[in-house]
């Protein structure tokens, strides 16, 4: 490597992008050091595979998630983390909080997220119950009809995408002066 191990982790991804482009998003996923190879059935999977550390996983630890066949559930070590988490004394401490608490939003049904976390602060409850619920978010299956279901105020929107019932995803937003008006 030029400069060291420097961009070592960029480097590698680069190059996994390029030898695997051709099967990039149709059973590859390629994230810095980590290459997540999938498959709708075992006997798929093994034709997928000609050499990989670990075979047919049940789950998987990816991106601070736990993967397994029909869902998707946040890493029970982050969420201990923000369980434990000791109320912020400064605002380094906040956004440090924050961040991690945003990277799981998705997980958390409710149609505006910033404005959740602030009103949870102001009364003094704590958002770590909500995460620690564990909501689990199920594969989608793009052979199966989705159904979306919204939600909306004057200050924000809100959507979950449900698939035979059960959560794909959530999403929301607070609206900008524009969109309000």
């Amino acid at each position: 490597m030029p400069f060291g191990l420097t961009n070592a982790p960029e480097t590698f991804c680069n190059l996994m992008n390029n030898v695997l482009f051709y099967y990039l998003d149709d059973f590859v996923v390629v994230y810095l050091d980590d290459i997540v190879i999938y498959s709708r059935t075992l006997e798929v999977h093994v034709n997928h595979l000609n050499e990989k550390c670990e075979f047919a996983q049940q789950e998987i630890k990816f991106l601070g998630h736990l993967v397994s066949k029909n869902q998707v559930r946040m890493d029970p070590k982050k969420v201990k983390a923000i369980v434990e988490w000791q109320a912020p004394r400064h605002v380094k401490d906040l956004r440090s909080f924050l961040g991690l608490a945003n990277y799981y939003r998705k997980f958390i049904a409710g149609s505006d997220f910033d404005r959740f976390v602030e009103e949870r602060y102001k009364v003094g409850l704590n958002l770590n119950n909500t995460i620690a619920s564990e909501p689990m978010l199920k594969l989608p299956d793009f052979l199966l009809p989705f159904e979306v279901h919204t939600d909306e105020s004057d200050k924000a929107i809100g959507g979950v995408l449900v698939q035979e019932g059960h959560a794909v995803s959530f999403e929301s937003r607070k609206l900008n002066d524009a969109e309000q008006r």
